[in-house]
């Protein structure tokens, strides 16, 4: 009797463990192109990836029309594939650049998987750099700039950072202030607990 109770344990056992692999297989995507341009949503050119310790951070750009307009995502890889667990569009980033020069979003820390950043599109030719100011206590840093594929994608690790207050400023080669934009991302704030997914 024994014996027949552990043989049935065992199989049942064996069987949720199967189930649950088919079920993650089968949700997963072999690549990160696929697991962000899913069906029903609009398709994304991927102009640059960001390697993090369990998967990545995705930046590319939809097309609706004649509107263009950032995406970001974080991309998990596991075992059975890709998964986008979070991700964001900014939207028609040709009005915004016409107007200030760039675009910049938010993009909040995810559980083990990344930071939280501020990002955007350089349209503006003579702005060279971006500087953050944090309003709280008056930090602030310059933004990597990245040649994306066409775009020059700018990048802010926020870890140093705290509050939801910020400056946002574009600067030529030789400092002269170009675009300044103030954001506000209450009522997150960039030191808070990461988002669990």
């Amino acid at each position: 009797m024994k014996k027949k109770v552990m043989l049935v344990s065992f199989v049942l056992i064996l069987a949720i463990i199967s189930i649950f692999c088919i079920l993650n297989y089968r949700s997963a995507a072999r690549d990160i192109n696929q697991a962000i341009n899913r069906p029903g949503l609009l398709p994304v050119n991927i102009i640059y990836e960001q390697k993090v310790s369990k998967g990545s951070m995705v930046f590319g750009i939809t097309s609706d029309g004649n509107a263009k307009g950032l995406f970001a995502a974080a991309v998990k890889k596991n075992i059975f594939g890709y998964t986008a667990i979070y991700s964001g569009v900014q939207g028609d980033i040709k009005t915004t650049i016409d107007k200030v020069g760039l675009t910049e979003s938010y993009f909040p820390s995810i559980n083990k998987l990344t930071s939280p950043m501020f990002y955007g599109i350089i349209g503006n030719s003579e702005i060279k750099k971006v500087k953050i100011i944090e309003k709280k206590r008056n930090i602030e840093a310059e933004a990597k700039i990245i040649d994306a594929n066409g775009y020059r994608l700018w990048l802010m690790n926020m870890d140093k950072f705290q509050g939801s207050q910020f400056d946002i400023i574009g600067l030529t080669a030789d400092d002269k202030e170009i675009s300044h934009r103030k954001d506000n991302i209450a009522p997150w704030t960039v030191e808070q607990k990461p988002f669990k997914m």
